[in-house]
């Protein structure tokens, strides 16, 4: 596929009740901010995750399929279309995120609702392969938000900076769990995992590592909280900062945290809330990690489930599931505020944002 050094590519995971077909692409023009050639890419149900590997032309994205959940393989076309390559289903409900590692070997699944994390090789041709490893959060959840926390629930699983260990984030248990990955195998080895326990009816939903410096940060859903800790890989030592609320101050109603995301300089930490409708921006202190609140901004539309940057951090994109908008902001890396573009566009239900540079 081929797009120039001022566009960006961007891929928009949807919802499928409605108007929706499944996935959706659009470019970006970085320079007069303008938006084109907006088009549906691929038709599968409920394709609420999608994450793309530039260097191979490929895209995975989840997908739910009568009484199976999974995952399909894509190429990316030089139109910025899709060929199926392939799919992996299991039986229930289907993922709800995805991730790779560094070398673009693997396609790890986490569902929330079978509470499973699932590693899937890929073949050098991009189709998946069967799984080398899949596990299962069993038991109870914590019990305290009694609708979302009767069981398990498995919302992301990403590996570590160096790769040793999967961090995977549990609603239902208010827990991140560390398991060691054995690289050349695949395997998660579940018996010498390390758990680490949030606060009770916190709800952590997404974390994201620092690429510099050896701290990561939780988004928690349900009380719209950021967790800052440090840790050390090889040990998996792991200590507890800080804790700073990411809404409004003056805002009372019901919130749901989202999406968690650093921007490429490594400056400032950003997060959405789905209630308050906003993007929280946070000031990161590269020596001891914690967060300090810049500014929060309205995302003009309402349930902001993903927002992503492009690879320049110049831009940022994010998704209004609710009322069915993508907002465009430019970013200044010196101040990490973001500024609103006049360049909005209508997807049906969008959720899940993947941006691609040349």
């Amino acid at each position: 596929m081929s797009i120039n050094n001022d566009k960006s590519l961007v891929y928009v995971g949807t919802y499928t009740y409605g108007d929706s077909k499944g996935i959706y692409s659009f470019e970006f023009d970085h320079k007069n901010h303008q938006i084109s050639n907006l088009q549906p890419v691929a038709t599968l149900a409920h394709p609420t995750y999608v994450i793309t590997c530039k260097e191979r032309n490929l895209l995975y994205a989840v997908l739910k399929q009568q009484d199976f959940g999974g995952v399909r393989a894509f190429k990316m076309n030089n139109d910025a279309t899709l060929t199926e390559l392939n799919t992996f289903l299991d039986e229930g409900k289907s993922p709800c995120h995805l991730s790779f590692d560094n070398d673009y070997k693997y396609v790890f699944a986490g569902n929330y609702h079978e509470a499973t994390i699932t590693v899937l090789p890929i073949k050098e041709d991009g189709t998946l392969s069967t799984p080398t490893s899949v596990i299962k959060h069993t038991g109870d959840g914590s019990g305290i938000v009694a609708d979302r926390q009767e069981k398990p629930h498995v919302h992301y699983c990403y590996l570590t900076p160096s790769e040793k260990h999967l961090a995977v984030v549990d609603l239902g248990r208010d827990t991140i769990t560390f398991y060691p990955f054995d690289k050349n195998t695949g395997v998660l080895d579940e018996h010498n995992k390390k758990v680490i326990q949030s606060e009770p009816g916190s709800g952590p939903r997404h974390l994201i590592f620092h690429k510099e410096f050896n701290f990561f940060y939780v988004i928690n859903e349900l009380n719209a909280n950021v967790d800052v800790y440090s840790y050390e890989d090889n040990e998996l030592v792991i200590t507890k900062l800080q804790t700073i609320n990411s809404l409004p101050k003056d805002y009372e109603g019901h919130n749901l945290g989202a999406a968690i995301r650093i921007c490429p300089n490594g400056k400032f930490l950003y997060t959405s809330n789905r209630g308050s409708d906003t993007i929280s921006i946070f000031a990161i202190d590269g020596r001891s990690g914690l967060l300090t609140f810049v500014d929060y901004i309205s995302t003009f539309g309402e349930g902001p489930r993903d927002f992503s940057f492009d690879p320049s951090g110049n831009f940022l994109i994010a998704a209004n599931q609710n009322t069915n908008s993508i907002i465009l902001y430019k970013s200044n890396a010196d101040t990490g505020l973001l500024e609103k573009l006049e360049c909005d566009l209508s997807v049906p239900n969008p959720v899940c944002i993947s941006i691609i540079n040349n």
